[in-house]
């Protein structure tokens, strides 16, 4: 019941108009757990000013992240960095650690890099890495939800997957995967082998169905794999899940 009052809360109150109004009245910047986040760009929807002012934005990433993830003083990467706002979250609840946050869309890494300054963080760096294989082909959005990974005829040599992002940013000891990627999660979990995973020793991950050459696979599937990985199902809030080794 509760949960449904919620949803009810969220979407009356956190749409485009509403989020305009709070856009105006803040002057594009909005103060979120603590957190000044500037959104006053064209490609950023105004709807994303009331998630953020409602604090309904991320909400479960955001409550297994202060569960979870807090004084970690190791490496933490995250898949999918947007605007910037999980990787200032995720920095002030770990300022020893090292976060190396990855952004498909190359429009997005001055946003994120500016809310990462106006925040005074200096334990994170932005990437623009398009996670996919060969075959597969990111196509940027009109806003900030809006890219998605379908598959192509063209040969694209930019795609990374998880390994190629240990062994380009040399990351070889302990490490944490944040990841909200829109379904190239795939490519992360079912496209590894267990030796990817060797020194990861969480993943807090949004899982989507996804369709792959016409083949549904599902956030079932997935954390099947993670298990074989070695990881164990902690913690779990609809597609948001957590796990540990």
């Amino acid at each position: 019941m509760l949960l449904r009052i919620k949803i009810l809360i969220s979407k009356l109150l956190v749409n485009n108009i509403t989020g305009f109004l709070l856009f105006l009245f803040y002057k594009g910047t909005i103060t979120f757990h603590g957190l000044k986040i500037n959104i006053n760009y064209k490609i950023i929807r105004k709807k994303i000013a009331a998630a953020l002012f409602f604090k309904t934005y991320e909400s479960s990433e955001i409550r297994f992240i202060e569960k979870y993830l807090n004084n970690y003083s190791g490496t933490i990467i995250e898949l999918g960095s947007s605007i910037g706002v999980m990787s200032s979250f995720i920095s002030k609840n770990n300022p020893n650690s090292k976060i190396l946050a990855f952004e498909a869309d190359s429009r997005f890494i001055p946003i994120i890099q500016n809310n990462h300054k106006i925040n005074n963080i200096t334990n994170v760096s932005a990437f623009n890495e398009i996670i996919g294989v060969n075959g597969y082909e990111f196509f940027i959005g009109e806003d900030n939800t809006k890219g998605k990974i379908q598959k192509s005829n063209q040969n694209n040599s930019k795609n990374v997957n998880l390994n190629d992002i240990l062994d380009r940013y040399k990351i070889d000891d302990d490490f944490v995967l944040i990841s909200d990627i829109e379904g190239a999660e795939y490519f992360v979990l079912l496209n590894s082998d267990e030796s990817v995973f060797k020194n990861c020793s969480m993943i807090i991950i949004e899982l989507h169905d996804i369709e792959i050459d016409g083949n549904l696979i599902t956030p079932e599937t997935m954390i099947a794999k993670m298990k074989a990985f070695g990881f164990t199902i902690v913690d779990q809030y609809a597609g948001n899940i957590v796990a540990k080794k």
